[in-house]
């Protein structure tokens, strides 16, 4: 016959928390908590400060260290030159379907026009409803993959996505993508190609300014968006015997614009 252990009750602590302590090769466990006078990243990385110029420079070197490929651009002349590289890259790599986000940024920028005129389809992040699915009843059973919605089943489709991050770091050239109804995960994570647009004053140093700026004014877990996601060059994968791959678990070439 069984016994359960009683809810809440921790057994053989002491002994465990000894044997670690002589392997130590101390004499026994700390009578107090060790002291913890500092939080997160020392004060000397804290305070150090770069120009926007700076920031874009690190971002860069970092970023084509990484295999990606960067475009800085002045705003006066964005429109132009991020239409005639984004049909370039489209060209190069034999893109036919485009996925981006529902971005006023991104509209601005012209970009399904671009696209339009080297005869690329475009899907934006939004609901689409069909005849078919309007008049298709709800499925029982079955996984939720199989009952995606047809915004999903296209975005599948497309070989590249298109996205306006929140920040950028540029120590480690990282994009950080929060998520919402118009701006869906699926567009950095499906497609083959992530392209990437943000303005210079959306560069931060470091990651812990760009969590600070994420957190402000947020009271409440429901304040947050439904994802956050920190893209660091192309995806790679070396969990199967070490052997690096690149592309596994998303986009296997990135770009990345910046307007000044």
């Amino acid at each position: 016959m069984s016994t359960k252990m009683p809810a809440g009750q921790i057994h053989g602590r002491e002994s465990f928390i000894s044997n670690i302590s002589s392997r130590l090769g101390r004499k026994g466990p700390a009578a107090h908590e060790p002291e913890h006078p500092f939080r997160g990243a020392p004060q000397f990385y804290k305070d150090i400060q770069r120009s926007t110029e700076e920031k874009i420079t690190l971002f860069s070197e970092v970023w084509t260290g990484l295999t990606g490929k960067v475009l800085v651009v002045e705003e006066a002349e964005a429109k132009e030159k991020i239409g005639a590289w984004l049909q370039e890259v489209a060209k190069e790599l034999n893109v036919t379907q485009v996925s981006r986000w529902e971005h006023e940024g991104l509209k601005a920028l012209g970009l399904d026009e671009a696209l339009a005129e080297a005869g690329i389809g475009v899907v934006p992040w939004l609901p689409i409803e069909t005849e078919a699915s309007a008049a298709e009843p709800a499925v029982e059973g079955g996984s939720n993959w199989a009952k995606r919605s047809e915004l999903l089943r296209r975005t599948e489709r497309c070989q590249l996505g298109i996205v306006w991050p929140d920040y950028a770091i540029a120590n480690t050239s990282t994009l950080v993508l929060q998520c919402s109804a118009e701006r869906g995960r699926s567009v950095s994570l499906l497609t083959d190609i992530l392209f990437a647009v943000f303005r210079a004053d959306q560069l931060v140093t470091r990651m812990g300014e760009a969590f600070a700026r994420i957190t402000e004014g947020k009271a409440d877990a429901a304040s947050y968006a439904s994802s956050l996601n920190l893209i660091t060059g192309p995806s790679r994968s070396a969990d199967i015997e070490n052997d690096l791959t690149i592309g596994i678990h998303g986009p296997g070439k990135v770009y990345a614009v910046i307007i000044k």
